[in-house]
This record gives structure tokens, C-alpha cells and sequence, in this order.
């Protein structure tokens, strides 16, 4: 196998499978859809092998969790770096089995992919502690990535570590406070009052 197919390989069926055991019967890759809706101005034919895993309750998590797999892919790499590829995965948890989390997912993915490919102005990659506006319901309108509780905040594969973020969604007064002090005061707010960071469409604010 090749340098690219080894790190792959490592990361899906070694470092998923001791992170969050069965990851179900397949992943759910990108379409070209989701890049032509974004406005994309081109699309690298790669992005479409990249997806999200549907981790069901395993005996030591009562939670679903639905983990991204591609963009820590070390497409340009022969050699180990200090991070593989764009170097971070997401992943999110929800109570129930939820179609919704693998959307919001996919589209996180497909934005951070052209976000690393500059088209979508001069921001940098989505990283911890940042916040994206994405509409679950009515009081849940924007995503947060922050540092896992349930899960490792980083994970090694031969090409390089991969930094773990965790999505979560906020309530407009959530999202002002988060302005006010930081998305890590909110994430511990969270924790504190929900017990987790258990991704909802509706839920009481914690602010």
C-alpha cells in the first residue's frame, strides 16, 4: 500500500475502532451537491471520498457519535508531519440515531475543505473555539468546535497526529455570551449544567 492508503487505512480501522468501537456499516461520503450549493469555484474530485462514520452505543458510550473521516487524509505527504493533512476531524453526539447529525456534518466538512482551498475568503480552517452559523431548529442556529469530553482530544496515525473537534450547537444567547467571554467558558458551561456536549435540535439554554 502506499504512504496515503497506510495512514487511511490506520485512522478508519485502528484509531476509530479503539476511539469509538463499531462504526456502523459504511461511510456517508460527500456529494458534489453540497460543494455546487456552497458556491464552490471548483472542486478537487477527492473531496467526494471523504464522509462521516454512524457510531452506534457501545457498552462503555450511551451516546451515538457521528465522526468525519478525510481531511486528516495525507494527500501531498510521503513522510510523516507534525499533522496529517489539514491535521482535525469532527465529531458529534447525539442521544438517538439522527439523520440530521451526518448533514451537518457533511456540510462542515465540505466548508472546511474550501475554506483550506481559499474559496471562501481570507479565513483560516476551522479549528477549537471556533463558531459557524448552521440552523438546526428555531433556537439552535449556530456550531461550536470545542475540545471532546467523552472522546481523546487527538489521535496519531503514521502520517501525522489529528486533532479531534468536537461540534456542538448553541442558542442565539449562548452565542452572544460566547462573543462576550469565549467559546471555552460556554463549553464548560455546557458541561456543567447538560452533563456533556450532546448535540440537540431543541434544548433550554444554559445562558
Amino acid at each position: 500500500m502506499s504512504f496515503l492508503e497506510e495512514s487511511w487505512e490506520e485512522r478508519e480501522e485502528k484509531a476509530y475502532k479503539e476511539i469509538f468501537g463499531d462504526t456502523g456499516l459504511g461511510i456517508f461520503t460527500l456529494s458534489g451537491e453540497m460543494f455546487y450549493r456552497m458556491n464552490a469555484e471548483g472542486m478537487d474530485p477527492r473531496w467526494l471520498t471523504h464522509g462521516v462514520f454512524k457510531c452506534p452505543p457501545t457498552g462503555s458510550r450511551d451516546k451515538w457519535a457521528y465522526v468525519t473521516s478525510g481531511m486528516s487524509n495525507p494527500w501531498e505527504e510521503e513522510k510523516p508531519e507534525e499533522y496529517s493533512g489539514l491535521g482535525v476531524e469532527f465529531v458529534m453526539e447525539t442521544e438517538n440515531e439522527e439523520t440530521w447529525a451526518i448533514k451537518v456534518l457533511q456540510t462542515l466538512m465540505a466548508y472546511n475543505l474550501l475554506l483550506a482551498a481559499g474559496q471562501m475568503g481570507n479565513f483560516p480552517p476551522l479549528n477549537c473555539g471556533h463558531r459557524v452559523s448552521l440552523a438546526l431548529s428555531e433556537s439552535i442556529r449556530t456550531m461550536m468546535f470545542v475540545r471532546p469530553v467523552n472522546f481523546p482530544s487527538a489521535f496519531s496515525i503514521k502520517s501525522g497526529n489529528v486533532d479531534l473537534l468536537q461540534v456542538v450547537g448553541l442558542t442565539s444567547s449562548e452565542l452572544e455570551a460566547a462573543k462576550q467571554t469565549s467559546s471555552e467558558e460556554i463549553r464548560e458551561k455546557l458541561i456543567s449544567v447538560t452533563g456533556g456536549l450532546v448535540a440537540c435540535k431543541e434544548r433550554v439554554s444554559v445562558v
